[in-house]
């Protein structure tokens, strides 16, 4: 087939395991072999963040046979959710949870572990009270309960619009019983409650979005975080139902530190207890290149940089072989040729793993002045002040 040479390459946008099957309806969901009843309930006014990585214990009135089956088994059903890169939460005990050392470091990463107290917990018909259909209550039986999405909705009273946001959430009940072999059964469950969601397909259409070039995906395409790393993030971050509890507490104000690049290109977090942040060759070498130019880079201007990074990558392998001369013209391996491609999503790829190795260490509210950020059309850099960046002699 003929291409034409003078065609613009089209963007192709990052690969991303979506949560939703847009085309999939209730008749398609798979069957599970225990008894689920997969419904939604609809709640408004939140107090948290709702978000796709937690599975909540929900229940409106106490139920004996389910809560000592979940306390009995805590360990069991979590590994089972964590297997499919969920957290799973027992909201009786979301306030020892978050007493974790891990989380705490996460939140409040220049400084030791101090003695916050006793944490409250939440009743597990907390999710209940932010019903948008109150009247429905008592039809909740127990069961496990999953974020699917949210829109903003306007209703009309008295001939006065109201607007609010409404979250819907996938109810799947149970029923305990079954679970004669407690492994087996969390296992298939969590597997069921785990799979692609459909709900959003009813309700609403969306079409792929395209993109001109790297620029133009970098806002989008660097929220996709890699499904495992952002399960590791969440559970650091508690972005979700844990920031009922979280946002009681006062949180201090929270020095930047210093960014350390040694002489063997490791780099450190010397006021965050030393915490190593660690990238592979070519992306550790995106980001300091970046970090070498405060004033920031255009995407588009990424080819200008070709052979500075080529330098950077070479020296971070102790190796050359990114590039070399051909009859007097330089030529460069794929790698870098891709990445300084403005129409190549690599770019992208890269500063979304950037922002993955400091999001895994430290808060978002702190890691946003470490990895690569920009509004479109403009340059992307990193935010960190000079005097914080040392470079080893």
């Amino acid at each position: 087939m003929f291409k034409n040479p003078f065609r613009r390459k089209k963007y192709e946008p990052l690969p991303y395991n979506e949560v939703f099957d847009y085309s999939m309806t209730r008749n398609d969901e798979p069957k599970c072999k225990y008894t689920v009843m997969h419904n939604a309930v609809r709640v408004h006014d939140l107090k948290f963040e709702p978000v796709h990585e937690e599975v909540i214990y929900v229940e409106n009135e106490y139920d004996e046979a389910a809560n000592r089956c979940i306390c009995d088994n805590i360990d069991l059903i979590r590994r089972c959710f964590a297997k499919r890169n969920f957290m799973f939460i027992y909201l009786p005990l979301i306030g020892k949870d978050l007493m974790d050392k891990s989380i705490w470091r996460y939140h409040y990463p220049d400084r030791e572990t101090g003695e916050k107290g006793e944490l409250p917990a939440l009743k597990s018909d907390y999710l209940l009270d932010f019903m948008k259909r109150p009247e429905n209550r008592t039809k909740i039986k127990p069961c496990f309960v999953r974020y699917n999405y949210s829109f903003n909705e306007t209703e009309f009273y008295g001939g006065k619009a109201e607007t609010s946001w409404t979250d819907f959430f996938d109810t799947f009940e149970f029923d305990i019983s079954e679970a004669k072999d407690v492994k087996d059964y969390f296992e298939c469950l969590s597997e069921h409650i785990a799979g692609k969601l459909f709900w959003w397909s009813g309700l609403c259409s969306w079409g792929k979005r395209e993109y001109e070039d790297a620029d133009d995906a970098f806002d989008n395409e660097t929220m996709k975080l890699l499904e495992d790393v952002r399960y590791k993030i969440a559970l650091l971050r508690r972005k979700g139902i844990s920031d009922v509890i979280l946002s009681e507490l006062v949180k201090p104000d929270i020095e930047l530190s210093r960014i350390i690049i040694s002489k063997d290109y490791r780099i450190t977090l010397p006021e965050y207890n030393n915490t190593e942040i660690t990238m592979t060759p070519l992306v550790k070498a995106v980001f300091l290149l970046f970090l070498k130019h405060p004033e920031g880079i255009r995407f588009k201007s990424l080819p200008d940089h070709r052979k500075e990074l080529s330098v950077i990558y070479d020296s971070i392998r102790g190796c050359a072989g990114s590039s070399k001369r051909i009859m007097g013209i330089r030529k460069y391996s794929d790698n870098i040729l891709n990445v300084t491609d403005p129409l190549n999503n690599s770019i992208n790829e890269k500063c979304t793993r950037i922002k993955e190795a400091f999001l895994l260490k430290i808060h978002e509210s702190q890691a946003c002045n470490y990895f690569i950020t920009g509004e479109r059309g403009k340059s992307k850099k990193i935010a960190l002040p000079q005097n914080l960046i040392v470079w080893e002699d």
